[in-house]
């Protein structure tokens, strides 16, 4: 099964107190060879990587990140993510840019299923499934 990984999975796995599911998630993508992530994604761990006063958390991250295949983000994709965010103004769900680039890079390989701590934002996207790992049975 492919997974598309939002960031709040992979800050859950980096955090002094890993949360088990997300770490039973990735085990399993290390295991199946079937994750996947947004370069969006990236730039945000980079953020919390580089902000963050652990002497380790830039090799960490890079580390977690490893395990999956990162998709880079295109003219299309990002074309087609100002539409979703467009849309959810239009409607007054507006959410995030970034979460409207993640689940357009998602849909732009097939994948609209995203594995994430925020559903309601996800949820608000037509086409999109939010899910936890606790939901696929990651516990």
């Amino acid at each position: 099964m492919n997974l598309f990984i939002d960031t709040s999975i992979f800050v859950d796995v980096l955090r002094k107190e890993t949360v088990k599911s997300s770490k039973i998630l990735f085990d399993s993508v290390l295991e199946d060879n079937d994750g996947f992530t947004s370069s969006i994604t990236v730039a945000e761990l980079s953020v919390g990587a580089h902000l963050s006063s652990k002497s380790d958390s830039i090799e960490k991250t890079m580390e977690l990140l490893s395990l999956i295949s990162v998709i880079n983000i295109n003219y299309k994709i990002a074309f087609h993510g100002g539409k979703i965010y467009s849309e959810l103004v239009r409607r007054g769900l507006e959410i995030e840019l970034n979460d409207c680039l993640i689940a357009a890079t998602g849909l732009s390989v097939g994948i609209a299923e995203i594995v994430t701590r925020n559903i309601d934002h996800f949820e608000r996207i037509d086409g999109i499934y939010a899910t936890t790992p606790e939901d696929l049975g990651f516990v």
